[in-house]
């Protein structure tokens, strides 16, 4: 008899509550909604609600059934790397947590703050090519080696490696999703590139698992054997999660950067109209209502 098949519910339920890992996503939760509160202007509550949800999809993949069906089969496996990579990075940048202590912290802290961030070090870490290195470094360096194996095998090997993913993530969105005020950000077109590029990374191994004719993990064998599953057709599945999911992650990211440039761009284009208007003249938006009127 097989083993219970990771269904919706099971992969979404079945908790296994770490202590250490919900002290602190409950801390960041808690220091963000105080530092809401203490903004003295309002926050957009959107960036809120994104940071949130960038907490629970940690907690999803690091405490849910994903984490426990992780260990049986690839592809959810697949499915936990991208949570940690790019859905929860993202998430959490866009609710640009450094503005919003900017905004909310003591005059001194501030100053500590707006010290770090103009820091030779900061700098180099916030640029695009350090970022994209970075999760290119993990993504290939893990999938690609024998290091994905043995973190199957080694629980701390196994914590380190997630927590490169989720900070190679970071490092890569961060100067590309630009919520926060980074030292020299690139233009629209130049994160675009940027995110095509991340995209491209993460279709390497999607694409070499998706056509692989072995099995690259053998770790995988007995616990898919006991689902009643081919552990090559889970591999050719996780290989597409990785693939198409990372893609269409990375490609929804490059068209809110387009559709924000392109915003943007508007509303820069109105202020310059109503700057360069003379005083008592009538736009002609407003002439071609009275005449209508």
């Amino acid at each position: 008899m097989s083993a219970a098949q990771p269904t919706l519910a099971r992969l979404l339920g079945a908790w296994s509550w770490d202590p250490a890992l919900l002290g602190a996503l409950a801390a960041a939760a808690l220091g963000y909604l105080l530092g809401v509160r203490r903004r003295q202007r309002s926050w957009p509550a959107w960036r809120t609600c994104s940071f949130m949800a960038g907490l629970l999809a940690l907690a999803l993949a690091l405490m849910s059934g994903i984490d426990r069906y992780a260990e049986q089969l690839l592809s959810v496996h697949m499915l936990q790397h991208l949570l940690l990579a790019v859905v929860s990075p993202a998430l959490l940048l866009c609710g640009a947590p450094i503005r919003l202590a900017l905004g909310s912290s003591p005059p001194r802290a501030r100053a500590a703050l707006a010290f770090a961030l103009s820091s030779r070090a900061f700098r180099a870490l916030a640029h695009p090519a350090v970022g994209l290195l970075a999760f290119a470094s993990v993504m290939l360096a893990t999938h690609l080696s024998g290091v994905f194996e043995l973190a199957l095998q080694d629980p701390v090997v196994h914590t380190f490696e997630h927590a490169a993913y989720f900070w190679s993530g970071v490092l890569l969105l961060a100067p590309l999703i630009a919520a926060d005020p980074l030292p020299h950000p690139p233009g629209a077109l130049a994160r675009f590139c940027w995110l095509m590029g991340a995209m491209t990374v993460m279709a390497v191994p999607g694409a070499l698992l998706t056509f692989a004719t072995h099995v690259r993990y053998p770790f995988y064998l007995a616990p898919a054997h006991a689902l009643g599953r081919s552990a090559l057709a889970d591999e050719q599945l996780a290989g597409v999660v990785m693939w198409v999911g990372g893609g269409v992650a990375m490609f929804v990211l490059a068209l809110s950067v387009a559709m924000s440039a392109m915003l943007a761009e508007e509303r820069r284009q109105q202020r310059r109209d109503t700057y360069a208007q003379p005083d008592g003249a009538v736009d002609a938006h407003s002439s071609i209502g009275m005449l209508g009127a």
